[in-house]
């Protein structure tokens, strides 16, 4: 029991109705995974073709979570998560039946818009509703619901790809819509005044706008294993099914680690766990794309997935300790569109490299530059910031 309520207990009501729609939704969470493979395998698109629509894909994603976090700071967060559920389910469906790369392209844009406007939400949602000392808890739980749901929907998402593609469009869009209705029902907030909310102060912050700089550089290296892996899998045979069984390894070592190391993630600072976790995700993906296997590349998937735990663990911390009470949607949004940004810049970089080694040992050598300049960082904070500086997990907020 006591392992039980320090992981699970003194969680109000309004967090556990969250976390049942964003995990209804990850579970049925498969056209984003598997859509640089929708468009190898099924489409036909040469990797130049599936590097442009996932370029678009990235614009749009990049656009939505600042748009997203405005949103939530001027709108309220209810409206944002409810709107961006039904959207996506639309442009779910939509993007499954284009035809042509055109198309395609500008369906991807607008997946890319909808299907995450609700993360800066969902993210200031918890932060608002859970009390201080059990927001750094809520925000993980967040991290292994949304992980946990993308494990069993990998492993469908590669079953129901071998009988068809599109199967995966529509059940996305439906468990988006069961999302949309079950975020109908959490209280709601009115959000503040127009005036009040901006990106001006949050773009004026030294300690957000390098942090910013050093999860781009994160989210690009970790990218390729959304953008590269699909083409180095498919090119050794790999069917749907052992894709997504490769897919599913990621969220359950997420799910091992986070639950047996959760103690020393609470108990390290910051943004050393994050230079670990960056140098990690850099040199474990470098091996995984330089396999010769699937087998070998099994054996190596953990190293990288295990710093992308270290890294997404405690990063959300740092952004929710910097930013004031009014502007968390949007400083969540202006770190969470670093996302958005790297894919945009992983198919550029792919389809530059493609079929080069350069693509691998780059990103092990821009992983363990992150990771460096996180201490740096963490450095220049205690001369100035030593709230964040030495701030450990457990007193920040995750997801």
């Amino acid at each position: 029991m006591g392992w039980w309520q320090r992981r699970f207990g003194g969680l109000p009501r309004a967090f556990w109705g969250l976390m049942s729609g964003v995990g209804l939704a990850r579970l049925g969470f498969f056209a984003v995974p598997f859509l640089t493979f929708w468009l190898v395998a099924d489409r036909h698109f040469t990797a130049a073709q599936a590097a442009v629509v996932m370029t678009a894909f990235g614009l749009g994603w990049t656009l939505s979570m600042p748009l997203g976090g405005w949103l939530a700071d001027r709108l309220g967060r209810r409206l944002v998560i409810v709107s961006s559920a039904f959207g996506a389910a639309v442009t779910y469906v939509a993007i499954g039946g284009a035809q042509g790369l055109l198309w395609t392209a500008g369906l991807a844009f607008a997946t890319g818009l909808t299907f995450d406007l609700y993360r800066p939400a969902v993210q200031a949602f918890l932060t608002d509703v859970v009390p201080g000392e059990h927001r750094k808890r809520a925000l993980g739980l967040l991290y292994l619901v949304m992980n946990v749901s993308r494990m069993v929907a990998c492993v469908l998402g590669g079953l129901l790809a071998s009988r068809a593609f599109f199967v995966l469009f529509l059940v996305n869009a439906a468990v988006n819509v069961l999302f949309g209705l079950l975020a109908l029902r959490l209280p709601a907030s009115s959000g503040t005044s127009a005036r009040n909310v901006g990106f001006g102060a949050a773009l004026r912050d030294p300690a957000l706008i390098g942090f910013t700089a050093i999860t781009a550089v994160f989210y690009s290296v970790h990218m390729q294993s959304m953008v590269s892996l699909p083409i180095v899998f498919s090119s050794v045979g790999a069917t749907p099914l052992d894709y997504g069984l490769l897919l599913a390894l990621d969220p359950l070592v997420v799910v091992v680690v986070q639950l047996l190391f959760q103690q020393w993630l609470l108990r390290t600072p910051a943004l050393v766990v994050c230079a670990l976790g960056a140098g990690m995700v850099g040199i474990g993906l470098a091996l995984t794309g330089l396999s010769g296997s699937l087998g070998q590349a099994a054996l190596t998937i953990p190293l990288w997935v295990a710093g992308e735990v270290a890294f997404l663990t405690a990063a959300p911390g740092v952004v929710a300790t910097i930013a004031p009470e009014h502007l968390r949607g949007v400083y969540f949004g202006v770190w969470g569109g670093t996302q958005g940004l790297a894919a945009v810049a992983a198919p550029l970089v792919a389809s530059l490299l493609a079929g080069s080694l350069l693509i691998w040992l780059g990103g092990a050598v821009f992983g363990v530059i992150a990771g460096a300049a996180c201490l740096g960082l963490r450095g220049w904070l205690l001369r100035r910031r030593s709230d964040l500086a030495v701030v450990p997990v457990r007193a920040a907020v995750r997801s």
